[in-house]
């Protein structure tokens, strides 16, 4: 078990380079052969077409996995991801967690680091927090038992023998390392902590028949060469930058206990205690997010290509059949007019949401009362587009949501349809936006190069950063025509898995597939408040 290798330095290099070289074979096997949801008042009058799978001759170019090229044996091998080791016990009475986190993190810094940072997530729920982690509209549907708070007690930070310094500010953990961390230095660090999970409907929460953390475990903060990332826990989108990493997770529940998450999945008994563990090897994710219970069932289905779907639910009465039936098609429309997903499993799990739908990696948490209705079809498409689209390519959720909100919220009306169709569905949500523009009493909310921050209800927020820009992409798609825009999705896709990408960055690649520029185009779209005419060309 985990917890017997904590309290050693392990061999890394030679280690972690060896498991690295055998994930990312397994992985090149499996390619071979083979969220933001939308608020119930945001669906109410846009229609959904059907999904429409591609018919696309050619094959889908892969996510770049592997260096071409290998260094000599004499060159550093420096990881190309940190390593998370993971021992989280569940007292299910109490609902109380106690983890313990090793991380191996490698400076790929030109410059020495005399710190590392960590965000603690869980913590923008402890009371007297200066930002609120969400808006105030969906107060009763997150409560729904009343108000209750959250704590993530960081209890010791350690790196081997030696007990480090850390300071712990709100949802910002500073560690002070023993040593500076030279360029292409990897060092081990052991962070305890123990937390609450608490009653509420939200990322992390619980009700009477599931515990899940989204969200919950604490996270290395983004270096961007200058600062760390440490914004807030902002009320409205993602507002988490998040590095891809390697996960490994063991989780000690009662044995009667079904655990949902992503990667591969172990169990074994500990019969003398009636407990269980259960450990995730989950290679190449952004985060980590978890569900257990004692009233799961499992539903599962294949798609074409091989992907497997897994539903955990502990309602009776939802329909299994047809929820796993959207998703397949779904991913079998993103498989095969973007490219593979790189995982072997995605994971549909029922819980207590504030929103429709909340995505993770490999992982998509649902809201038990949605589950129910037809609207499922419509969020359970636009999250699974994010796990393209948030998780494998990352973004700036926080300054440049649109360009992962807008973009699958326009992919999952189906790009390649009938011309026609998606047009008339594109003008019923323009005609939409105009009924409603003044409804965003604030002409400056209504540019899409809005930080996420300017927003104070949930519905304006979504309706710019999500269903405006949505309008910019189609308009983009009509610009650049199919086949290019076709082109510039792949070449996103491969360009920049599991890495980040920017808006300069995206622009510039769509430029050099159309082949002109496009600067003044989104210009105007992201910078102006106005809603142009579709299709326009700002050129």
């Amino acid at each position: 078990m985990l917890k017997q290798i904590f309290s050693k330095i392990l061999p890394t290099n030679v280690f972690f380079a060896t498991l690295l070289s055998l994930v990312f074979i397994g992985f090149l096997g499996f390619f071979t052969a083979c969220g933001d949801a939308v608020p119930p008042e945001e669906l109410a009058d846009v229609p959904v077409p059907p999904v429409i799978i591609a018919d696309i001759s050619e094959t889908p170019e892969l996510p770049i996995l592997l260096i071409e090229d290998p260094p000599p044996a004499e060159t550093i091998v420096i990881p190309l991801f940190n390593d998370y080791f993971v021992s989280l016990d569940l007292n299910e009475e109490t609902r109380q967690m106690h983890g313990m986190q090793s991380v191996t993190y490698t400076n790929r810094t030109s410059f020495p680091l005399t710190e590392l940072v960590f965000r603690v997530p869980l913590n923008a729920w402890r009371a007297f927090e200066p930002v609120q982690p969400f808006p105030d509209e969906f107060f009763n549907r997150i409560f729904r038992q009343g108000k209750t708070y959250a704590n993530m007690n960081i209890v010791l930070v350690s790196h081997g023998n030696d007990v480090l310094d850390f300071q712990l500010s709100g949802t910002v953990l500073t560690i002070t390392l023993p040593i500076p961390l030279e360029p292409n230095e990897t060092i081990q660090i052991l962070i305890q902590f123990d937390a609450i999970i608490p009653n509420m409907a939200h990322r992390t929460g619980s009700n009477s028949h599931t515990i899940w953390g989204g969200a919950f475990l604490p996270f290395e903060a983004v270096f961007d060469g200058t600062e760390w990332h440490t914004e807030p826990f902002y009320a409205m989108g993602n507002p988490f930058l998040l590095n891809t990493v390697n996960y490994v997770v063991e989780i000690n529940t009662p044995i009667n206990y079904i655990v949902a998450g992503p990667g591969t999945k172990t169990q074994v008994s500990l019969e003398e205690e009636s407990r269980m563990i259960t450990t995730f090897n989950a290679p190449m994710i952004r985060d980590f997010a978890f569900a257990i219970s004692p009233h799961f069932q499992r539903a599962t289905t294949t798609t074409p290509a091989g992907q497997e779907i897994i539903l955990y639910h502990f309602t009776a009465d939802i329909d299994t059949e047809r929820i796993l039936g959207v998703a397949s098609e779904s991913v079998t429309f993103f498989e095969e007019t973007i490219g593979p997903l790189p995982y072997q499993q995605l994971n549909i799990v029922e819980t207590d949401m504030f929103r429709n739908a909340e995505n993770f990696s490999a992982v998509i948490f649902m809201d038990s009362n949605h589950l129910r209705t037809s609207q499922t079809l419509t969020s359970l498409r636009n999250e699974i587009g994010h796990q393209w689209f948030s998780v494998v390519v990352g973004t700036n959720p926080i300054e440049e949501a649109w360009l992962s909100g807008g973009l699958v919220m326009f992919l999952h009306e189906g790009l390649l349809g009938e011309p026609q169709a998606l047009r008339t569905a594109m003008e019923r949500e323009q005609n939409y936006l105009i009924s409603r523009q003044g409804v965003v009493e604030n002409d400056y909310l209504r540019r899409i190069s809005n930080s996420i921050a300017v927003y104070e209800s949930w519905l304006d927020y979504f309706r710019i950063q999500h269903r405006k820009s949505q309008l910019m992409f189609y308009s983009l798609y009509h610009e650049m025509g199919e086949e290019n825009f076709r082109h510039l999705l792949r070449e996103y896709y491969n360009r920049f898995a599991f890495s980040r990408a920017d808006s300069t960055e995206f622009i510039a690649l769509a430029e050099e597939i159309h082949g002109r520029t496009l600067q003044r185009f989104f210009y105007f779209w992201l910078n102006t408040t106005q809603l142009p005419n579709l299709a326009e060309n700002s050129r």
